[in-house]
């Protein structure tokens, strides 16, 4: 299952030339990657107010073709690994109007304890939401595997 969000490339996130800001394609992973979280029944605020946090362990980006101002953009987030201890995403940025993949990356996260910032076993911490996540990820892996 993987998110699609619709994105359009405002003003403030250009430079004078009006192309996008190389530090923009994180938020937009992150406006994604929520999404995702949500479309599989839970919000950050509830994982948080449960007592699990997910940083962020380390981020990728590779930048084909700018996006511009004004440009409507396709965010697609996916799942391409999940541990009780760790989840990954890959990203695509498209242009909406022919397609054109503009960016791709990937972030890794780590479940932690939201007080410690240790390391948790999120299969343990939150079984039935961790359930959940878990077979919709299996659908992005398996459509990796084709």
């Amino acid at each position: 299952m993987a998110s699609i969000t619709e994105i359009t490339v405002r003003y403030a996130e250009t430079d004078a030339m009006g192309v996008v800001h190389h530090a923009v394609y994180p938020i937009w992973f992150e406006i994604a990657r929520t999404d995702y979280i949500k479309a599989v029944g839970l919000s950050y605020a509830e994982m948080e107010k449960g007592g699990v946090m997910l940083p962020v362990t380390s981020i990728s980006v590779k930048y084909r073709i700018p996006a511009k101002y004004d440009d409507n953009l396709i965010v697609t987030a996916k799942v391409t690994r999940l541990t009780p201890a760790r989840v990954e995403f890959a990203y695509t940025v498209n242009r909406k109007s022919d397609g054109e993949l503009l960016t791709e990356g990937t972030s890794a996260h780590a479940f932690v304890d939201a007080k410690t910032f240790k390391p948790l076993n999120f299969k343990k911490e939150m079984p039935d939401f961790f359930e959940v996540f878990e077979k919709e990820a299996q659908k992005d892996l398996n459509e990796l595997q084709e």
